[in-house]
């Protein structure tokens, strides 16, 4: 899409970004939010960025509660938004979910000028999930992603740059091992690995060394960095002490988050750091 003038222009007004349409093979027609930001340039190719929502959410209320297209942005980045159908992500490799996905990567970059070594995925809950699996199954076109609230690892994914965030008072996804004393999930997601298990399988993947890096952030947030991962990848995991099911940074408030981090702003600086691994 480069030279292209771009058919959808910058939304000045927030949350920055257009509510769009696209049909897939079967003929179903599904609904995103497209964000171009205000600097785009159809001559000089822009990254990417993907940004999934929750289960029972949608598209808006992502681009709201994440400010992903606002800060993107001023970054240079384009975003797209989806919607899940019914707010419900699939969870595999294949089927209607993964078709919407990869294509709208391949009609975006039809469209616009997209640096392709420089297309990103993040989520929220089942949208992390997801986003996982989907970069998981397509490697060549996922260059990293970013989870919040849910890193489970898909068995059989390769090295991946991920960062992930994680509150230790979640009652809707286990943090497992570390979390705050009297913190129980019930439900389909009990069962779910903790947080510090599916961090390590990340980094075991990438190659890394076993053991994290650890610093305390500000008063209430633990970062884990592992080190000797395969050339080009990184893993890391925000502990967010005492956050619950939440995105620290957003200045929505649905349950205890923190300030002390933007997981908007370091999935950003992850992206910028990240580009496609030949």
């Amino acid at each position: 899409g480069c030279g292209t003038p771009p058919a959808v222009a910058a939304v000045a007004e927030f949350p920055n970004d257009a509510e769009q349409h696209i049909r897939l093979t079967d003929g179903t027609e599904r609904s995103y939010r497209l964000g171009i930001p205000p600097t785009y340039d159809p001559a000089t190719p822009a990254p990417l960025v993907l940004n999934l929502h929750g289960s029972g959410s949608n598209a808006i209320e992502q681009t709201v509660y994440s400010q992903m297209a606002a800060k993107a942005g001023d970054r240079g980045m384009i975003t797209a938004t989806p919607d899940a159908v019914d707010g419900e992500w699939q969870l595999t490799a294949a089927g209607s979910d993964d078709e919407l996905l990869t294509t709208l990567v391949e009609r975006i970059a039809g469209a616009y000028c997209v640096d392709e070594n420089r297309v990103h995925i993040a989520g929220m809950s089942l949208g992390a999930w997801k986003a996982a699996v989907t970069a998981c199954a397509h490697p060549d076109r996922f260059a990293s992603i970013a989870l919040v609230t849910v890193e489970v690892h898909p068995p059989a994914c390769g090295p991946m740059p991920v960062v992930a965030f994680h509150g230790t008072a979640d009652r809707t996804v286990p943090y497992g091992e570390g979390a705050d004393p009297g913190i129980t999930v019930s439900g389909p997601n009990a069962a779910l690995p903790g947080a510090r298990d599916n961090i390590v399988r990340w980094a075991g993947s990438a190659g890394c060394e076993p053991d994290p890096v650890e610093a305390q952030i500000g008063a209430d947030v633990l970062h884990w960095r592992f080190e000797g991962c395969d050339p080009g990848v990184g893993v890391e995991l925000y502990t967010v002490q005492g956050g619950g099911h939440t995105w620290p940074g957003s200045p929505i408030t649905i349950g205890a988050t923190t300030d002390t981090v933007d997981a908007t702003a370091l999935a950003l600086d992850w992206f910028e750091s990240h580009p496609l691994r030949s």
